[in-house]
């Protein structure tokens, strides 16, 4: 039986002690927040026994085999380490930190201690994004040209300490090179309230010369969440919240006889006009949820002594990548990496 607890419990926090109260292999074995009418409610809730408000105080007095960290993003490097010097593996909600100093030294802490440490970007363990990336590797597409991604939505009613960059930029931004190639130049435009970031259209390069553009926003009164890659054979639209897959046929079924990465093939498709509609199909999809998803593969991953399958180093660059978009938005200039 794994002994877990759990630190923070703002929305996700509450989400965590939902689902890992209904895994046989989990006994929660205490809850954490400096908010004790939360506290009170999760205990109330799931029946847990146990409730701090210091959370050295529970890692101290519970002998522990994990912690799920659920606060702020600035409160990320303490906490985190804190637990980790005690060798509890973590499930560290996104992004990894707030900074890559930070982030530097929670992932030299881990690897010093061998501690599962596992970033929680919910994404990859999207069915619709599962999906996308079989296609992907099968090279459904054909050769892919362009990669656009949207998520945004009303400006967060829970506490957030970081911009709308650091908080959800990540997301995209690491399914992106998870599913393509890793990108090697942007350019953006930020919107800020009170400086913190709240909106901002990005333009991309990836290395295999995909381009593409993603947004990002707090100011839309309608919450979306999608990724639309394009190839010579089509469009793969991917549904995040409703967990979908379409394709949009292209009717001229252009390119099959050049290499997918040559200029010759991108010419002729984009150049020569060799584009029409086609058939539209919804492929189907094992609806599940994220979090669930991600949850048993923490739980895989203590029991069976498996590594993560999102690296620290990989939540790193996300992180840098978030960055990258804030420094272009605030000097107005493309930025190479």
């Amino acid at each position: 039986m794994i002994r877990i607890g759990i630190i923070g419990l703002g929305e996700m926090g509450f989400n965590h002690t939902r689902v890992f109260s209904n895994q046989e292999e989990v006994e929660i074995v205490s809850i954490c927040d400096i908010n004790k009418s939360q506290l009170e409610k999760t205990q109330r809730i799931f029946r847990i026994g146990k409730t701090y408000t210091d959370y050295k105080l529970m890692i101290a007095n519970e002998n522990l085999d994990a912690v799920v960290i659920a606060v702020p993003t600035s409160k990320h490097e303490q906490v985190a380490i804190d637990c980790i010097n005690e060798r509890i593996h973590i499930l560290l909600e996104k992004p990894i930190a707030d900074t890559l100093e930070n982030a530097d030294r929670i992932i030299a802490a881990a690897n010093k201690n061998k501690v599962k440490l596992l970033i929680g970007h919910i994404e990859r363990f999207n069915p619709a994004i599962s999906k996308l990336k079989a296609f992907l590797d099968e090279n459904f597409l054909g050769g892919i040209y362009l990669i656009n991604t949207i998520r945004v939505g009303p400006y967060p009613k829970r506490l957030r300490d970081v911009g709308v960059l650091v908080d959800l930029a990540v997301h995209d931004l690491d399914i992106i090179q998870h599913l393509a190639s890793d990108i090697k130049q942007i350019f953006s435009n930020v919107m800020f309230a009170e400086k913190r970031p709240i909106y901002s259209k990005v333009l991309f390069k990836l290395k295999n010369e995909v381009t593409g553009s993603s947004e990002f926003s707090w100011v839309s009164p309608k919450r979306e969440r999608r990724m639309v890659i394009f190839g010579a054979k089509g469009v793969l639209e991917a549904d995040y919240q409703h967990q979908t897959l379409i394709f949009y046929e292209n009717g001229e079924n252009f390119g099959e006889t050049l290499e997918s990465k040559s200029l010759e093939y991108h010419q002729s498709i984009l150049l020569a006009g060799n584009i029409s509609e086609g058939r539209v199909i919804q492929y189907p999809i094992k609806k599940q949820e994220p979090l669930l998803l991600e949850i048993r593969h923490f739980i895989d991953c203590i029991i069976n002594d498996k590594e993560p399958n999102i690296s620290p180093l990989e939540a790193r660059k996300a992180l840098f990548l978030a960055l990258k978009v804030l420094e272009s938005g605030t000097k107005n200039e493309v930025v190479f990496i």
